[in-house]
């Protein structure tokens, strides 16, 4: 329970010189704006802040002593010249700001409310003091007693519009009233402001009117005075934007293989904000999806020992300074997937000198061929003729993301014997690439050009025992020559190699 202690402000007489300041202008009519969603969750999209809106005032968590300060414009007779108070923020980010905040109650039984206005001013910092007036609303205080629990003392002021700050603000609140009108503060008998002096005072006093305008308490009141008002801003801003992750697909079992890297927005280090402030890292946490997690750490890799694909889950946490939820959580998900070892895996087929391969690995980037005759391929799918008869030890490599493997198949190259013809012909060159010249006996009339399944692939004649084949367009491999005359047939083999 919050113990309350009537406390009225004595201000000394001292021979300082202040800025007149003007008075704001004079208050509007009722806001019409609307109260926010405050419904917490626990986790919240990036960009998002819990709430949205939330109380992120510092002073309730820097005592368990409140105090009561009136809040009146003064006179001549009872010298309480207090109009008004304000609490600076930092606004190291954009932050948008739809209203603020307060405790109050009045005990006039006469009236049922008093009126506050609530403002929002840009903070000046040349003149350690307000700056322009950003947006105002007016409320009503209709509390008649106070009580510990805060929760029944709060007001809520929303301004008709939410307004953006890239800069230090103000949020304050005066009456332009002389009733009993109280509002709650933290300890002023110590002055438990942590020595940031931001806290200010409207002084409105009509028997010293030099006094009249914002003022700093601490520098110009001195450390005594040194508060926090429990003025709160209803603010939302970006929590984080994302972490980065390195590779969305990575090996197994290599040590620094997931990478991530994430960047606390600025809000997370200031006290203002966030009750960690000074170790908001420690509030950082990684879960993998394997079973691991890391803590307290912004830039961090792990190593996977299993293929598969994982969800890599970050959660920061902005503690917040509201009696009713403390914890502001923010939740971000990435997917990596683990890749698996490949293997090698191949077949040929073929006849004669003649052999056609084929890769049938998965997931691989590339092959390498040794056909054992010196010659290597590193096409997918070659096609490859022997130089000689004979037995050879083909040497396949398939070459992955995370691994290398290897095949080895035995390719048995041999003679195609055809019956004994007439040799009163030649042909030339074996092996041939985009031709084939053919010269024979005048009994010849046509050549055809078989392939290994017996289909007739290509028919021409011959003129005088002569003509050249045109062969670019057929495949490697071994092919039979037919040369057809009258009453006459011969066949001989030959080779094509590109």
């Amino acid at each position: 329970m919050y113990k309350s202690v009537a406390f009225f402000l004595v201000f000394t007489f001292f021979q300082v010189s202040f800025s007149q300041l003007e008075l704001p202008n004079a208050p509007r009519t009722l806001s019409e704006g609307e109260a926010p969603n405050w419904t917490p969750s626990p986790d919240r999209e990036a960009v998002d802040t819990c709430g949205p809106y939330f109380n992120n005032y510092v002073g309730l968590v820097k005592t368990t002593d409140l105090y009561f300060e009136e809040l009146r414009t003064g006179n001549a007779f009872d010298f309480n010249p207090y109009a008004g108070r304000g609490q600076r923020f930092h606004a190291n980010q954009e932050i948008e700001i739809s209203g603020l905040q307060f405790y109050s109650f009045q005990n006039n039984p006469l009236v049922d409310s008093l009126m506050v206005v609530t403002l929002l001013y840009d903070y000046d910092e040349l003149i350690d003091s307000i700056g322009v007036e950003l947006a105002r609303d007016t409320v009503w205080v209709t509390h008649t007693a106070f009580t510990p629990l805060l929760v029944d003392l709060e007001v809520n002021s929303y301004f008709d519009e939410p307004v953006v700050v890239s800069e230090d603000y103000i949020v304050a609140l005066y009456t332009s009233t002389n009733d009993s009108l109280k509002i709650i503060t933290n300890s002023a008998v110590d002055g438990d402001g942590d020595g940031e002096g931001v806290s200010f005072a409207y002084y409105n006093n009509p028997v010293a009117p030099s006094f009249t305008g914002w003022y700093s308490t601490l520098p110009v009141f001195g450390p005594s005075y040194d508060l926090d008002y429990l003025i709160n801003p209803l603010v939302r801003y970006e929590l984080h934007d994302d972490f980065t992750l390195m590779d969305d697909s990575i090996c197994p079992t290599i040590v620094s293989a997931a990478c991530v890297d994430y960047t606390q927005v600025a809000n997370f280090s200031d006290p203002h904000y966030n009750r960690f402030s000074g170790t908001p890292a420690t509030k950082v946490s990684w879960t993998w999806g394997d079973g691991f997690q890391n803590t307290a750490l912004t830039s961090l890799c792990h190593t996977y020992e299993t293929p598969g694909t994982y969800t890599i889950t970050l959660r920061d946490s902005i503690r917040r300074h509201d009696y009713f939820d403390f914890t502001c959580a923010v939740a971000r998900t990435k997917t990596i997937v683990v890749l698996d070892s490949i293997v090698a895996n191949a077949s040929f087929s073929g006849s004669g000198l003649v052999g056609n391969f084929s890769s049938l690995s998965s997931g691989i980037d590339s092959v390498l061929w040794n056909f054992g005759d010196g010659a290597m391929s590193n096409e997918f799918n070659p096609t490859h003729t022997f130089p000689t008869v004979g037995s050879f030890d083909i040497w396949y490599y398939a070459y992955g993301p995370c691994n290398t493997d290897s095949l080895m198949l035995v390719f048995d190259a041999n003679d195609v014997s055809l019956p004994e013809t007439e040799t009163n012909w030649s042909f030339y060159p074996n092996p041939a690439n985009n031709s084939l010249t053919i010269e024979a006996a005048m009994q010849y009339e046509k050549v055809e050009i078989i392939n290994f399944l017996g289909e007739t692939i290509l028919n021409q004649s011959l003129e005088n025992g002569f003509t050249i084949i045109y062969t670019g367009n057929l495949a490697n491999g071994t092919y039979i020559i037919r040369l057809n005359g009258t009453a006459i047939e011969s066949l001989n083999l030959f080779v094509i190699s590109h």
